[in-house]
């Protein structure tokens, strides 16, 4: 609004003062150092990329909608990227499973059951 009539619209998140696209490194920058001011410590615009995506994934957002989110090729970067924050979800699985078998009950073997050899 400030701008009045030298607005540019380009469709842009993080643009400059009349709407055309900021140099990317002039824009990391600044926003470091407005992180450094705020107490935060020293951030780049990309480390926010990756906090919202683990926080996507943590909350339980499917895997190909954080790709799509991201703009990513394939879903398999996607997991190369990020496989780390889903080992959780293989951990609930797994606890799925053996409440499904077992019921609520103390994760104990059924009688007879084999122990599983240790690696």
């Amino acid at each position: 609004m400030a701008a009045g009539t030298q607005w540019q619209d380009h469709g842009l998140v993080f643009a400059s003062e009349i709407g055309t696209p900021v140099d990317p490194d002039a824009f990391s920058r600044s926003f470091s150092r407005l992180c450094q001011r705020a107490g935060l410590g020293h951030w780049h615009p990309h480390e926010l990329r990756h906090s919202g995506a683990s926080l996507m994934l943590a909350q339980g957002t499917p895997l190909h909608v954080v790709s799509d989110v991201l703009g990513h090729a394939s879903i398999a970067i996607t997991k190369d990227v990020y496989g780390h924050v889903l080992e959780g979800d293989k951990r609930a699985a797994a606890e799925s499973m053996r409440r499904a078998l077992f019921g609520s009950a103390s994760p104990v073997a059924p009688k007879g059951a084999r122990k599983a050899p240790h690696r």
